[in-house]
């Protein structure tokens, strides 16, 4: 499967702006499935609950409709987050995992990061992995990579690929995220954006540098830090499925969880 990394620079509020960036970004590449970041076309930093109403949006929103047509014409599955408004009326930080079949898989993000806690509901879906095309794939969000029961948890359900939809402002994730793909034996698209928000008086400045990381622990992408772009990639199934070091050890079989978590 060819894979894209597409790391932008929202303008916060302007989603309709970002979305066109958005789509001629994707359009410039051509892949089977297209990894976004978080809140990939809102902007991030919110002053407050209030302000993060106006820019949610439900799953059969314009917005995400926007992407849902985008998905069908290129035939191309899409990873992207959102603030999403759910039935009951809260908002979660969310991605959606859309295919050109009419399939929208929802991801509420488990571990909020610092302001986040103020203003979005804490995820309540767990994580899970979905078959597309024959490749398994597992959704995360930025500071689930912190805990790393996160993409253990995707790699025991099978995920050949964890889609991690990220706006990082700490410099780790990118070097941590070799361990996480070696230890797992799967592969990690952590997926970054760029630029500067300053907003309330708080100033966050977000690390680009989207990384595509193979089993092997090999940086098949490495993206610029301040440079937006679509970055491309093959991944192989074979490598995500084998997960033996050699022949009398293997990373899931080896487990012994009963001395775990004592």
């Amino acid at each position: 499967m060819k894979v894209a990394l597409v790391q932008n620079h929202p303008i916060f509020g302007m989603k309709e702006k970002n979305i066109d960036e958005l789509e001629k970004l994707i359009r410039s590449g051509s892949a089977d499935l297209y990894i976004l970041p978080e809140m990939a076309y809102t902007g991030y930093q919110l002053k407050n609950a209030d302000e993060l109403k106006t820019i949610a949006d439900t799953v059969d929103s314009p917005c995400i409709s926007r992407f849902t047509k985008l998905s069908e014409e290129l035939n191309a599955g899409i990873i992207l987050g959102f603030p999403e408004l759910s039935a009951d009326g809260k908002i979660y930080n969310s991605s959606i995992f859309i295919t050109p079949e009419g399939g929208r898989h929802v991801y509420r993000k488990t571990h909020l990061f610092y302001k986040e806690k103020l203003f979005f509901a804490p995820g309540n879906t767990g994580f899970d992995v979905y078959e597309w095309r024959g490749v398994k794939i597992g959704l995360a969000i930025c500071f689930d990579w912190y805990f790393s029961e996160s993409f253990r948890t995707l790699a025991l359900k099978g995920a050949d690929i964890i889609a991690h939809c990220s706006n990082l402002v700490m410099p780790y994730c990118q070097t941590v995220d070799f361990a996480r793909a070696i230890e797992n034996r799967t592969y990690i698209a952590t997926v970054n954006r760029i630029g500067t928000e300053e907003r309330d008086g708080e100033k966050l400045t977000f690390t680009g540098g989207s990384v595509l990381v193979s089993p092997k622990g090999e940086y098949l992408i490495k993206a610029p830090v301040e440079s937006t772009g679509i970055f491309i990639s093959e991944i192989n199934t074979a490598f995500s499925r084998n997960k033996s070091i050699n022949d009398l050890n293997d990373v899931m079989n080896d487990r012994r969880p009963f001395f775990y978590f004592k």
